[in-house]
């Protein structure tokens, strides 16, 4: 793969993930009433799932040092601890060269479980390292449903931006 096709892949993860502290910075309890004494409610892992969308389309293009690469980037940008991102980007992509023909027969459906429970165990890890005492499995239940939600248009969004640019 050539060097701008890494640019635009890592934009997108990169727009993905700024996308998710912009959702994350917003609070929705000072909005509305009812959820004053709700806990957090929604943590979206769009750059994630973009990630994911990357390595699933073009498993042949993007090996793992190129995972480890975007991970240890999103860590330097985001200012999240150096590593954090790079072994979950290297694991996923492991997962997923493992399977990937498999992954090619299943159904949208089954695409849309898959990678929202992929969503669901980085956040489940992500909040047991970093902030245990906000771990919350209504968390986990609702971010399950949000990123099942937006997996089909990031998934055909991408697939537009791969057809067009890559």
């Amino acid at each position: 793969m050539n060097f701008n096709g890494h640019i635009i892949i890592f934009a997108s993860i990169f727009l993905g993930f700024w996308f998710d502290t912009v959702i994350s910075s917003f609070d929705a309890r000072t909005h509305i009433l009812i959820l004053e004494s709700a806990p957090y409610l929604v943590e979206t892992c769009i750059g994630l799932l973009i990630f994911c969308y990357w390595i699933y389309a073009i498993p042949e293009k993007l090996q793992s040092s190129s995972a480890l690469l975007y991970g240890l980037l999103i860590d330097l940008c985001f200012g999240d601890a150096i590593g954090f991102h790079m072994l979950f980007f290297v694991a996923i992509s492991y997962v997923i060269h493992l399977y990937a023909l498999r992954f090619r027969l299943f159904s949208y459906f089954q695409l849309i479980i898959f990678f929202a429970g992929t969503a669901v165990f980085y956040l489940a890890c992500k909040y047991l390292i970093f902030s245990p005492m906000n771990y919350s499995y209504l968390l986990l239940i609702f971010s399950f449903c949000i990123n099942a939600l937006a997996w089909l248009p990031i998934y055909f969004g991408m697939r537009y931006i791969r057809r067009r640019l890559i």
